[in-house]
């Protein structure tokens, strides 16, 4: 059985399209502050990034999920 793609309404494309510009400004700030930070400062600059950028990972997996399930009652 061929599986279907199953569109997903506006309005949740909207907030995981939002998180996954956000985890892209995220990688930007990181890069932009250095690989090898050079100040207590830029350390901590990037920890702070790489923690935001965790939990938008997590709030991005948990939107994809959410809106899968939606759109499969929908659907149903």
């Amino acid at each position: 059985m061929e599986a279907r793609k199953i569109p997903l309404p506006a309005r949740f494309k909207a907030r995981i399209s939002g998180l996954e510009a956000d985890l892209a400004f995220c990688d930007a700030l990181i890069t932009f502050a250095g690989q090898i930070p050079e100040t207590v400062y830029q350390r901590a600059e990037i920890q702070v990034y790489k923690s935001l950028e965790t939990e938008l990972q997590r709030r991005l997996k948990i939107a994809e999920q959410e809106a899968l399930e939606r759109s499969r009652k929908l659907t149903a």
